[in-house]
C-alpha cells in the first residue's frame, strides 16, 4: 500500500532524470542493481493503478507468451514481451491476479484468478491457448470480505485452488471446480466453488504465493515481514516467520512476494517497497537470505527503474534470447522516463543471478 505517492506532475522534467538515478541512494552498499530489458505500456488509468502481474506461457512458441497485468482502477491488461497492450478487460478494481495451467485441455491453456475489490468477488478467466483471457461471469465467487486484496493460486492434489486475503487481516482459501454445465452458449468454462478454510493473521495482509510442489503458502504482512503456511486447510493456520522488517533489508511496506523455481531449488523474491528494493531468500528451509537487488534506470534505453513496487511475478519457464534464465515483472509506481502513467518493467533472471553471484 503506498502512503506516499509522488505527485508525478509536480517533477520539472529536467530534474527527472537525475531524480531517477538518486532515490535509491540511502540503500546499503551490497545491495545490486540490475536494468530493466524492457517495459510495458502505461495503464490505462491515472494515479496509482498498476499493481500485480502473472506471467502466461507460451507453449507452441515461448517469444508469443503474454503478461498479465491488474489496472486496479479498472480491470486487466495483457501485454506481449515487447511490452505493447493487446488486451483490455474493464471489470471493476482489480488487485492482484494469478494463474494456473489447465493440463492436457483441448479448449484452455489455463485459468487465472483476480480480487476483485467493486464487487467483493474473486473473478474467473479462461485462457485460450492463443492466450486470449476470457472473463468467466457466471464464475464469479462471492466471497463476503469488505477489501478483497491479496490473491494467490495453488494447484493440489484435489484441484485449483485460491487463497484470498482481507485488509482486516482474514484469509480465505478456495477450491474450484470445473462444472459439468457450460456457461452462457456453451461457449466459455464454468467453476464452482467451495470454501475450504478461513484464518486470520495479526496485521494488514498484501501479495501472497504457494509453492505448489512443497504445499506451503507465502503471506506478506506489510508492517511484519514475510511468513509463510503450510496449505493444508484441515490443520489449523500457524504462521511461521521467515524473514521480520527491519528497516534494511526489508522496510515497510512488505508487498509482492513470488518464486524463481528451478528443478528442486529455487528462491522466494519479495517486494521491500520501503526501500525500493527486492529481497531474495531460499525457497526451502531455513529460508537462508541471499541478497537484494534494486531495478536502476537504462539511461541509454531510457527506461527508467523501479520505485514503489506493488507486485512482481516470475517464470523460470519463460526462456528468450532477452531472458535466457526466465523473467521477473516489477511493478512500477513512478514512472519517469517519460513521465507517464504506473507501468511494468520486465528484467531478466540472468542479470539478478550474475550481480547477486547465486
Amino acid at each position: 500500500m503506498k502512503i506516499n505517492l509522488i505527485l508525478i506532475n509536480s517533477i520539472i522534467p529536467s530534474l527527472i532524470s537525475c531524480a531517477a538515478t538518486s532515490v535509491n541512494e540511502n540503500l546499503p552498499n551490497d545491495f545490486a542493481r540490475v536494468l530493466p530489458v524492457a517495459e510495458t505500456s502505461p495503464v490505462l488509468s491515472r494515479g496509482d493503478s498498476a499493481d500485480d502481474s502473472v506471467i502466461w506461457i507460451n507453449k507452441e512458441n515461448v517469444n508469443n507468451s503474454l503478461i498479465i497485468g491488474t489496472d486496479k482502477n479498472a480491470g486487466i491488461e495483457v501485454y506481449r514481451l515487447d511490452g505493447m497492450r493487446v488486451q483490455t478487460l474493464t471489470l471493476g478494481r482489480l488487485n492482484n491476479v494469478d494463474l494456473r495451467v489447465l493440463p492436457d485441455d483441448p479448449s484452455w491453456s489455463a485459468i487465472a484468478a483476480a480480487s476483485n475489490r467493486t464487487t467483493k468477488t474473486i473473478s474467473l478467466f479462461a485462457i485460450g491457448h492463443d492466450g486470449n483471457v476470457n472473463w468467466l461471469s457466471d464464475s464469479e465467487i462471492n466471497t463476503g470480505l469488505s477489501d478483497p486484496y491479496g490473491l494467490c493460486m495453488f494447484a493440489s492434489t484435489i484441484g485449483i485452488q485460491i487463497f484470498v486475503n482481507d485488509r482486516d487481516g482474514r484469509y480465505q482459501q478456495w477450491l474450484i471446480s470445473r462444472s459439468t454445465v457450460s456457461s452462457v452458449e456453451q461457449k466459455y468454462p464454468s467453476f464452482s466453488s467451495k470454501l475450504l478454510r478461513e484464518f486470520t493473521v495479526s496485521s494488514g495482509p498484501e501479495g501472497c504465493v504457494v509453492d505448489d510442489l512443497e504445499e506451503r503458502l507465502f503471506v506478506g504482512l506489510e508492517e511484519e515481514g514475510v511468513r509463510y503456511v503450510d496449505t493444508d486447510y484441515q490443520e489449523p493456520a500457524e504462521l511461521v516467520s521467515i524473514a521480520d522488517i527491519d528497516g534494511e533489508i526489508l522496510a515497510a511496506d512488505v508487498e509482492g512476494l513470488t518464486l524463481y523455481i528451478k528443478d528442486s531449488a529455487g528462491y522466494l523474491v519479495v517486494s521491500s517497497q520501503g526501500n525500493n528494493s527486492y529481497a531474495i531468500y531460499d525457497r526451502m528451509p531455513p529460508f537462508t537470505y541471499r541478497g537484494s537487488f534494486i531495478v536502476g534506470p537504462d539511461l541509454k534505453a531510457q527506461i527508467d527503474g523501479t520505485q514503489e513496487t506493488d507486485g512482481i511475478s516470475i517464470s523460470s519457464e519463460l526462456r528468450t534470447r532477452e531472458f535466457p534464465e526466465g523473467i521477473l515483472v516489477v511493478q512500477d509506481g513512478i514512472n519517469t522516463m517519460p513521465q507517464e502513467r504506473q507501468n511494468f518493467k520486465y528484467v531478466s533472471w540472468e542479470s539478478i543471478s550474475q550481480a547477486i553471484d547465486f
